[in-house]
């Protein structure tokens, strides 16, 4: 039941399976360590130290701050037991944890360090850094100072970190902003990986809460939650390090639930059949929306982009194109964006800068057709780029 859930709510309904901006990796990885530390506190074996070490990598690459938190708690959880009564003797510990965690953190450390001096000339700077230092305003912690002299060169940037984040974060700096900011984050939690029908299993929720099999499952959610109310901003798969959390509770519900019989009829039984029915039918309903009304206002985006630069390509000629944006046009239905290998590409895409800037771009892609594509979300209408247009 904890793998059916995930495989029909985030592999069906999420943005999860369907974009590159996700959080599987995160929560595989969080599946891992949450998974390994009872099973190091049972046997202490060999196999379930090198799982919780993958798992601690594979967080480093993917949600560093969240996976710092989830690490911390599970290495709190773990001093506490070899500090207790049932914990292995010292050598066992040192032979069995220590040494092969501590060699697979080092090695993958090495190697990440390696990789941001290549990437960004430093080995403790992580590309994300220079990301958030080059574009962003607002801090990712809210006892961050924000960037008060970033300057944009493009609108819609502008507006994407002025408007969409610097004011998040303004807001979160009072009392009760912050209390709001928070109540809107645990609302996105719970429509994102849990939502109106597995909600019915958690009507059991205090007897889930005195089960001592996932209390220090709960200690660990708890403490992410925490720590993901410091963010100044959010999206869904920032908590994916403790999904499986999510998917414990939602079953531990499920168990209670089912063994509900009031006045001796197995109502909670049929609820729980109900509640596994309707996930399954919910999938189909799903591929419907996504088949019959284009999945929404990105997807259509993305899909016309790819209808356009399949057209661009067909040509045995290089292409340029200048998209302009009207100005009341979403950030996030973003054209412009190309591969590593930029003047190599068979098409270029830039932003609309004006006719002086355009011309300089023009001429370092001298020998490209150059086009005009004023995007009206989501379609655009392509056009031959005037080189004689007048001044906007």
């Amino acid at each position: 039941m904890g793998g059916l859930l995930p495989a029909l709510r985030f592999a069906s309904f999420s943005y999860w399976g369907n974009s590159y901006c996700g959080g599987a990796l995160a929560a595989t990885a969080g599946a891992l360590v949450l998974g390994a530390l009872p099973r190091i506190m049972r046997r202490c074996m060999l196999r379930d130290a090198l799982l919780l070490a993958l798992g601690l990598v594979l967080l480093a690459n993917s949600r560093p701050y969240e996976g710092l938190v989830l690490g911390c708690s599970v290495a709190a959880a773990m001093l506490l037991w070899t500090l207790g009564r049932n914990a292995p003797p010292a050598q066992v510990i040192v032979r069995r944890l220590v040494v092969p965690v501590g060699l697979t953190l080092l090695t993958a450390g090495i190697a990440m360090a390696y990789f941001f001096w290549r990437t960004t000339g430093s080995p403790v700077r992580m590309p994300y850094q220079v990301n958030r230092a080059t574009y962003g305003i607002a801090p990712y912690f809210l006892w961050q100072l924000p960037n008060a002299h970033q300057v944009y060169q493009h609108v819609t940037m502008r507006a994407y970190y002025v408007k969409d984040e610097l004011a998040v974060y303004q807001r979160m700096l009072s009392i009760g902003g912050f209390a709001r900011e928070t109540a809107v984050k645990l609302a996105i939690i719970w429509g994102f990986y849990v939502g109106p029908v597995l909600t019915i299993p958690l009507f059991t929720l205090p007897w889930v809460l005195r089960d001592r099999r996932i209390r220090w499952l709960l200690l660990a959610g708890a403490a992410s939650l925490t720590g993901t109310a410091l963010v100044s901003f959010f999206i869904p798969h920032y908590t994916a390090t403790i999904t499986a959390v999510f998917v414990a509770v939602v079953v531990q519900g499920i168990r209670h639930l089912r063994a509900w019989r009031p006045e001796g009829q197995p109502v909670g039984r049929a609820l729980v059949r109900a509640t596994l029915a309707t996930s399954v039918l919910l999938v189909g309903f799903h591929a419907w929306i996504v088949g019959t009304q284009g999945g929404g206002l990105i997807r259509a985006m993305g899909l016309e982009r790819a209808r356009v630069l399949r057209q661009l390509e067909a040509s045995s000629q290089k292409q340029l194109v200048l998209v302009r944006y009207r100005p009341d046009h979403d950030p996030l239905q973003e054209w412009v964006y190309n591969g590593a290998d930029i003047d190599g590409s068979k098409v270029v895409w830039a932003r609309d800068m004006g006719p002086q800037q355009n011309e300089e771009l023009v001429r370092y892609y001298a020998g490209r057709r150059v086009w005009l594509a004023k995007v009206e979300d989501p379609t655009a209408k392509l056009e031959a780029y005037p080189s004689d247009e007048p001044p906007k």
